[in-house]
């Protein structure tokens, strides 16, 4: 079973960021964070994608029709990596706080109006797919910070 929330009813007093780790993929660090309110916990956020056109390997998301949609998500993130930093100083070696440069790679990618996507091979069958946004977390570099996320298709059963 899927659980997504509308972009209207994330509130980023109900992030709660995990452990940092070290980042096995680049040099710098990785960040779970779960979402929380008092009916339920899940880790990390997951929004269901607008109508899309597909196709192989890429969706094409309409930008105009879903102006407000992309407006909100692009808002979603920053607010994240902002609300991050503010717990999260980072220090030269003088003591001096850095502040990261973010970099929005959702934004990005939404305001282009196409996206890659990945298939979710455990689901099921049926004609029709959807698509959903899942944004599991925070990366960092020694200068810049930003959400990590996948696309992901997947079939009701």
């Amino acid at each position: 079973m899927f659980l997504f929330i509308q972009p209207s009813q994330f509130h980023i007093q109900n992030i709660y960021f995990l452990e940092k780790k070290i980042n096995m993929i680049m040099d710098g660090y990785f960040t779970k964070f779960v979402f929380s309110n008092q009916y339920m916990t899940m880790n990390g956020l997951f929004f269901k994608l607008p109508q899309v056109t597909i196709s192989p390997n890429f969706l094409t998301i309409d930008t105009i029709y879903n102006k407000e949609w992309i407006q909100r998500l692009c808002m979603i993130e920053r607010q994240i990596l902002q609300y991050y930093q503010m717990f999260n100083i980072s220090y030269d070696t003088k003591r001096s706080a850095i502040q990261k440069t973010p970099i929005y790679i959702l934004k990005t990618q939404l305001q282009k109006g196409v996206v890659k996507y990945y298939r979710d091979l455990q689901n099921g069958h049926s004609e029709q797919p959807s698509y959903y946004v899942k944004i599991s977390g925070i990366w960092e570099s020694q200068y810049e910070i930003g959400i990590t996320f996948k696309i992901i298709e997947y079939r009701r059963i």
